[in-house]
């Protein structure tokens, strides 16, 4: 995956440390790779599991289970995209709206379920 050069980030190993999850978070959410550093030297990278098989195919059971993570990854992603964009707008319900068509959904489900 190519990126350029402000989408990398360094981070000092202490702060690495103790904002572990807001790093994850980065790398996953927003695809942007990590620079772990200790005394300003890079010591380690977090990246992302798509970037990683990019680097490194594998083959096997492990390139499997990575495909599979990669495969949920970009669902996530794609959910988390479409969620964002349903809570800025579009069509406005009322309450009793939404409820209506929730007890509807729930009445054809249970049809559905007699007829078996």
């Amino acid at each position: 995956m190519k990126r350029n050069a402000q989408s990398i980030r360094i981070v000092p190993a202490s702060q690495a440390k103790n904002n572990f999850g807001e790093l994850l978070k980065r790398v996953y959410e927003n695809d942007e790779p990590q620079i772990i550093e200790r005394a300003g030297m890079p010591v380690a990278a977090i990246i992302s599991i798509s970037d990683f098989q990019q680097m490194y195919p594998q083959q096997g059971k492990a390139g499997a289970q990575l495909a599979n993570s990669a495969k949920r990854q970009q669902a996530a992603k794609e959910i988390a995209a479409f969620l964002k964009q349903m809570q800025k707008g579009g069509e406005k319900f009322s309450e009793e709206e939404v409820d209506a068509d929730a007890l509807e959904a729930v009445m054809e489900l249970r049809r559905a379920r007699r007829k078996k």
